[in-house]
């Protein structure tokens, strides 16, 4: 995956326009077009600045996979990155709750 299309994939999954995440980061919707059709390279301050406003880290934005997650791990990784704060909170007590539940063997989850 090009370093285009990981960062459209990450802006999607922030909830962000392009026109947005230039805005936050001070530049123009048309610099964010052509970051994701790869026909610009962005500066290595513009990759912190994007990283920032979409709350990742540079390195994730120049890897093509999260430390080896699965596909659908990945997704469920960058949903829980567009989250608030309080939701993050409220999602991680819920999957506390799921692993205490007993699962249909009688176990609880590991």
């Amino acid at each position: 995956m090009s370093f285009g299309e990981r960062l459209a994939r990450h802006r999607r999954a922030a909830g962000k326009t392009q026109a947005e995440l230039a805005r936050a980061i001070g530049a123009a919707q048309s610099t964010i077009s052509q970051l994701e059709a790869n026909t610009r390279k962005p500066s290595f301050d513009m990759m912190r600045e994007l990283a920032a406003a979409l709350r990742v880290t540079v390195s994730f934005l120049l890897e093509d996979k999260a430390g080896g997650l699965t596909a659908d791990e990945e997704a469920h990784f960058l949903e829980y990155r567009s989250l608030s704060e309080d939701a993050r909170r409220e999602l991680r007590r819920y999957a506390g709750y799921l692993r205490q539940r007993p699962t249909e063997a009688g176990r609880t989850n590991p």
